[in-house]
């Protein structure tokens, strides 16, 4: 078994980085076949997983953010084991992984040794893959601005990033005009904010649905209706941190193997951290279509 490691330099300021010397060390006093890569650019890792994934009986280690994990799923070959080690931000593919509080060493050596287990993913417009969570609206624009301004201009750690977004995009939201078909059901409404998850958790803070499974062969849709006034929206975006949201009369969830979605302008789409401006686009879910290594023990 080879265990290739992808490091993003940039992700969670540095925070992927400090796994490289804990790799070494790993592997020092477990000899095995390993190798560390580090990105230097935009859709680099994507170049690498290539690269290695072309081999038999190899492992990639994302080791980075939510974005470095989007484009190294963008490079693997079917078949080929990906493991998401927390080296980002707000590392919200983990969160549906593991919950566990635990140091580097022991959440590496955990993953290391871990054990395979298979779980969806889903495909935007036949090509454009995600396994955790894609949304638009609200909080789409607030990762915009989150990547686009505060991470470059502002000196903010961690989640804060995301809460410092949040406030200043949700001062001035927009209702966004949205046909929306569901497995054959078409639905018609204005929204805010809508997030179409295979995992649990996005953004640093969100938590949308609480009822959620990596591997049910489904997306679970949750639909932010709007306008609505602006204390009203903080009320809700509080619990919508927290996953309290459910069951509010604006919020509504949804089902679905198949999903079509047109707007009435462009709008901007996360797809597991990677800001797309789309105006129409339709996923379906691939089921059980990723092998993951997840640590034996894990909590979630």
């Amino acid at each position: 078994m080879k265990h290739v490691f992808i490091v993003n330099p940039t992700a969670g300021k540095g925070n992927g980085v400090e796994y490289i010397p804990l790799i070494d060390a790993y592997f020092k006093e477990n000899p095995g076949d390993y190798v560390i890569e580090v990105t230097e650019r935009e859709k680099h890792a994507t170049e690498i997983a290539r690269k290695y994934t072309a081999e038999n009986d190899v492992t990639i280690y994302s080791v980075g953010g939510d974005g470095t994990s989007k484009e190294i799923l963008d490079g693997l070959n079917p078949g080929v084991t990906l493991c998401v080690v927390p080296g980002g931000t707000g590392n919200d593919f983990y969160k549906s992984v593991d919950k566990r509080k635990l140091t580097k060493r022991e959440t590496l050596k955990g993953l290391i040794e871990g054990e395979e287990i298979k779980i969806d993913y889903a495909l935007m417009n036949g090509t454009e893959k995600f396994m955790n969570i894609t949304s638009f609206g609200l909080d789409a624009d607030i990762n915009v601005y989150a990547c686009d301004y505060v991470k470059k201009e502002l000196n903010i750690p961690g989640n804060l990033v995301y809460a410092y977004s949040a406030f200043k995009v949700g001062l001035h939201p927009k209702v966004i005009q949205m046909e929306m078909t569901i497995d054959g059901v078409t639905l018609k409404r204005g929204i805010l904010l809508a997030a179409l998850c295979n995992g649990g958790y996005y953004g640093g803070m969100f938590h949308p649905v609480t009822e959620f499974s990596l591997s049910d062969g489904y997306i679970d849709i949750c639909v932010v209706n709007g306008p609505m006034k602006l204390l009203r929206l903080i009320y809700l975006i509080t619990k919508y941190a927290n996953g309290r949201h459910i069951g509010a009369p604006e919020i509504k969830i949804y089902r679905a193997r198949k999903i079509s979605l047109k707007f009435d302008r462009e709008v901007y789409m996360q797809i597991d951290g990677e800001n797309v401006p789309v105006t129409e686009a339709e996923f379906e879910v691939i089921p059980q279509g990723l092998t993951i290594k997840v640590p034996k023990n894990r909590r979630i």
